[in-house]
């Protein structure tokens, strides 16, 4: 009997590392929510624009993925405690982040664009001046509005959708942040488009990446070729459509 627990055993142990093996192919992804890159449906389940991407690049790589939703503030954090594999959070690939993490290939370029009331005749940089505008803490947008404006005029939020809440109920004047996000509260947003139009886009633009630490080479390099798998096959180009409307 003893030779034959002994046999179970070895059999056990000789299944458990391809168990754990198959569990270390489950990524977890950590986002914040930057509509439509990222957003929750009524379920609470994470969806959106750059999930639809990292989900695919993973999938033709090998991995499954868990998406999960923090607050931009604690997501690198997140990365570096090794809670999470990735970042996918719309963040712009910069020299002083690429000497602490590493980044995938550009997965979407973008500049950052301006929204306000539809009846605003803002139309420029310099229509700011002596407005109060909102951003995103932390963000480009929020970024790009502490070299042009006074710290008095910049409203900072912890969640770009409780910028828009102020736009929409004239707390602010304007909401600075990245254009497929201003696109989609001025263009697509049920409850907002009627109330909110594009006033402008700035002329410099930027690259987001996945984010990885830097000691997992491999990863990045095994989602780079996800992505380029799902750029040969159509699949990013139908995510595209399916979230921005279009292709380009």
């Amino acid at each position: 009997m003893k030779h034959v627990i002994s046999a179970l055993a070895l059999i056990v142990a000789l299944a458990t590392p391809s168990l754990a093996s198959a569990a270390e192919k489950t990524l977890v992804v950590a986002t914040s929510l930057w509509p439509p890159m990222t957003m929750v449906d009524e379920n609470k389940n994470v969806i959106g624009y750059e999930m639809d991407v990292v989900s695919a690049a993973a999938k033709a790589a090998g991995y499954d993925v868990k998406l999960v939703n923090t607050s931009w503030d604690g997501i690198f954090s997140l990365l570096e405690s090794g809670n999470s594999d990735i970042i996918a959070s719309c963040v712009t690939i910069t020299d002083a982040r690429k000497k602490k993490y590493l980044f995938s290939e550009p997965f979407y370029s973008f500049k950052q664009a301006c929204v306000v009331p539809t009846a605003s005749a803002i139309a420029d940089m310099d229509g700011l001046k002596g407005k109060r505008v909102g951003a995103q803490i932390g963000t480009t947008g929020h970024v790009v509005l502490q070299k042009k404006l006074p710290s008095e005029n910049i409203a900072a939020y912890d969640d770009v959708g409780l910028a828009f809440e102020d736009l929409k109920v004239g707390r602010i004047d304007a909401v600075m942040c990245d254009d497929p996000v201003a696109a989609y509260y001025a263009n697509r947003k049920e409850g907002y488009t009627d109330l909110m139009k594009l006033a402008f886009i700035t002329t410099e633009g930027e690259d987001a990446g996945f984010v990885f630490r830097m000691q997992d080479a491999r990863l990045k390099d095994d989602i780079n070729k996800g992505l380029a798998a799902i750029r040969a096959d159509g699949t990013e180009k139908a995510i595209k459509i399916k979230w921005m409307g279009k292709a380009d």
